[in-house]
């Protein structure tokens, strides 16, 4: 049987699932979800898997966005795709939203001009990451743009679905990614095969979002 992935993101409001089948094109189907992934996302995936001749049942391999991204948005993301592996036992890895944001761009960062990933966070703060090489982020935070555009390097550049926030504050020509959609759930696909064939994966249990800020959740009462 030909291996299945399946890559699910639902970091922010724009959302995306892809499928990757052996021996056949690869798709993908991105939207902007209006705070409803929870009754949208499964719908997207049977039709991207019945596109490719394929059903949630013969699923071999799933991929999630792990954030940072909305609350909510990435619960239903992240649930969803732990209960496609758990179900089956299939092998499962997830791939930070940040990482996903800035891959198209990383041949640009040097010390000089490190990439920004920038994603929408509450409050209006952007959660962001600092790329200065290929390997990962060096730093990350949460900011104001406007602090953000006095934090960082005059040289540096920056993409991602929150960039646009940036413009008036630090130019257009320093904005690597046009508007929303910046993330193709398909980037997300081909990063996970790449993970699985060298040994990567693991339990649903394993798998915990990446939050720009911690949810407001009050403890519970004793």
């Amino acid at each position: 049987m030909s291996n299945i992935l399946v890559a699910i993101d639902t970091s922010t409001r724009w959302a995306g699932v892809a499928v990757l089948v052996e021996g056949h094109a690869p798709l993908e189907r991105v939207w902007r979800s209006e705070r409803n992934h929870g009754t949208e996302l499964m719908p997207a995936l049977v039709e991207v898997l019945s596109m490719a001749g394929a059903s949630a049942a013969e699923i071999t391999h799933v991929a999630v966005a792990l954030g940072p991204g909305a609350f909510s948005a990435l619960r239903v993301g992240i649930s969803t795709a732990t209960g496609l592996a758990l179900v089956k036992g299939l092998p499962i890895v997830g791939v930070s939203t940040f990482d996903l944001e800035a891959g198209p761009h990383l041949h640009r960062a040097g010390p000089e001009s490190p990439v920004m990933a920038l994603i929408p966070s509450s409050r209006s703060e952007l959660a962001w990451a600092s790329y200065e090489r290929l390997d990962g982020y060096s730093d990350s935070g949460l900011s104001t743009p406007a602090a953000l555009a006095a934090a960082a390097k005059p040289g540096a550049l920056f993409c991602g679905e929150g960039a646009q926030e940036m413009a008036e504050l630090v130019g257009a020509s320093r904005l690597i990614s046009g508007a929303p959609p910046t993330r193709s759930p398909l980037a997300l696909a081909r990063i996970a095969q790449r993970m699985f064939e060298s040994g990567a994966g693991m339990t649903g249990e394993a798998i915990r979002p990446l939050y720009g800020r911690q949810p407001s959740i009050a403890p519970p009462k004793k």
